[in-house]
């Protein structure tokens, strides 16, 4: 049987029982692949994982993800940015490039010319080391600045928000007076905000959630100081940020009663 040009030039794509593809409502690409994934085409995922294998990112590829996750061996050959690296090793092979926010690893091996940028073993430590150093993450320059609006548009909407919109970009949300707003309590409201996004928690707990959220977003301090014991009381079955943004509200406190 003779062949098609086409299959000449493009090669077979074979979709394994048991492969998963959805787009998240970002409009993000997720891909759960039953065994081994090689990734052979440059792009931006939410999640790539593979259920039974390895993933390997091939040279030359530019891969951008949210998470990566397999229960063996994730090799990069070519360039990967994701915030979390979730299997047994991760291989950077020769010249590979790769920034990893969190590496969720037993072993990590790095080539002679590759380099590795990031690497916290948990949200955690990144939070707390953040925390250390908040002042500099303040000052830090971020690509999607609000300029000030021209005087035309000053009794209007920014035009720096409108450009946003017409991108497709959110606004930025409001800002919670940092400079007023201890960092303790700025690290916080930043994991308590995730955690009442997530819409995952019965109503009493959601609404004591929301609760700490507001006294910290209108800075309440007097009335957060009086109830956080018996707002935290309420969140049932707690998760990590939860708990941390705890221990972040008591530090302050108790802090300021050993000051005072």
């Amino acid at each position: 049987m003779s062949r098609s040009p086409a299959e000449d030039v493009a090669p077979t794509m074979i979709i394994p029982r048991g492969l998963r593809i959805e787009i998240d409502p970002e409009g993000q690409l997720s891909i759960h692949a039953p065994g081994n994934l090689v990734v052979q085409n440059s792009g931006k995922y939410g999640i790539l994982e593979s259920l039974g294998g390895s993933i390997r990112i091939e040279r030359g590829v530019e891969v951008e993800a949210i998470t990566v996750r397999c229960p063996e061996t994730c090799y990069v050959q070519g360039f990967l940015t994701a915030w979390k690296v979730n299997a047994r090793s991760l291989q950077l092979e020769e010249s590979a490039r790769a920034h990893v926010v969190l590496q969720e690893t037993e072993r990590l091996e790095i080539g002679r010319d590759a380099r590795m940028v990031g690497n916290f073993s948990s949200e955690r430590e990144l939070v707390g080391l953040f925390s250390r150093f908040a002042n500099q993450v303040r000052s830090l320059p971020f690509r999607f600045e609000r300029r000030a609006a021209p005087a035309e548009l000053a009794e209007g909407r920014p035009l720096a928000e409108k450009i946003v919109r017409g991108a497709q970009f959110p606004p930025p949300p409001p800002e919670p007076s940092p400079a007023e707003l201890p960092e303790p309590l700025l690290f916080a409201l930043v994991l308590l905000e995730r955690e009442s996004e997530r819409k995952i928690h019965p109503g009493a707990s959601q609404r004591a959630l929301d609760e700490l959220v507001k006294l910290l977003q209108e800075q309440d301090l007097e009335t957060l100081g009086l109830t956080y014991r018996t707002l935290f009381g309420r969140i049932a079955e707690p998760r990590e940020d939860v708990r941390h943004a705890h221990e972040l509200v008591g530090q302050h406190f108790t802090d300021e009663v050993i000051v005072g």
